[in-house]
């Protein structure tokens, strides 16, 4: 599902129905016509993402043989079982990414996050031992939050940024990813995407980037290895081609969907 934002700021993910009560997802022909800004997301969906796709095969084939087709069953019938666990899979694995992410936002707030989380796999564990690691990265670090889930609407895109944060040095964007296993190599879990999405917050935020300009993937291991984390840091040369990168992907998503949303107002305003 595509999100999208108006230009004011506010999340414009779903809108009301015609008829009767309740929402829908937000479509392009909704989108032309309220003047909603895609996100940053959604306009890099337009790359092929190796990583993810290899990721689904070998998800779908380890699915399969863990659930053999029954006696008789069709090949039509043994298909859908077999997409249906796998989708429950996915949302299963972006409910606990999404539980980290909120408990970690908590975390630097200073608010009460302590509690457990259920793993895809369907065991629970503590989210201190997702949390801690990353709060003493801060604290290592002296990063200091000065936005936490922020909502950034730049040049014909717009997205919700994890954490806005200031140091002695530098400043920038920081963005948390949970995946499979943190201690992999660096070029195992970036994902192209992955600078250039901290890259277009970074201008939508700030305007440009200047030489004190930085940002950092999290990475913070799910399955193996729990409690491990992985920093992956993008400095300001990076970070200006991967912005250039990341506007070719949005010139290139505005030129298939034949959609410009029209701004009213300065960047950073």
């Amino acid at each position: 599902m595509s999100h999208w934002y108006t230009e004011d700021k506010k999340p414009m993910h779903f809108v009301k129905k015609a008829k009767g009560e309740g929402t829908r997802p937000t479509t392009r022909r909704d989108a032309r016509k309220l003047n909603l800004f895609p996100s940053v997301t959604t306009t890099l969906a337009t790359l092929a993402k190796e990583g993810l796709e290899r990721w689904k095969r070998n998800e779908l084939i380890r699915i399969s043989m863990e659930n053999p087709p029954f006696r008789g069953e069709s090949l039509r019938d043994y298909q859908g079982r077999i997409l249906s666990i796998f989708n429950q899979r996915g949302e299963a694995i972006m409910d606990f990414g999404t539980a980290i992410h909120n408990a970690i936002e908590l975390a630097l707030k200073g608010g009460g996050w302590e509690g457990t989380v259920m793993h895809p796999e369907g065991y629970e564990y503590e989210l201190a031992e997702f949390v801690n690691p990353v709060a003493e990265l801060f604290a290592d670090n002296g990063w200091k939050p000065a936005g936490l889930e922020t909502v950034l609407v730049g040049d014909g895109y717009a997205g919700t940024a994890d954490c806005i944060y200031i140091a002695e040095n530098e400043y920038g964007i920081i963005d948390f990813k949970t995946t499979g296993d943190a201690t992999k190599a660096e070029k195992d879990l970036v994902r192209p995407e992955y600078p250039a999405q901290i890259a277009m917050y970074h201008v939508a935020e700030h305007g440009g980037i200047d030489d004190k300009a930085a940002g950092y993937n999290i990475f913070i291991s799910r399955d193996a290895n729990i409690g491990s984390v992985k920093v992956v840091r993008y400095d300001a040369e990076r970070l200006r081609k991967e912005f250039e990168f990341g506007m070719r992907c949005v010139h290139n998503w505005q030129h298939l969907n034949n959609y410009i949303p029209k701004r009213t107002k300065p960047l950073c305003a």
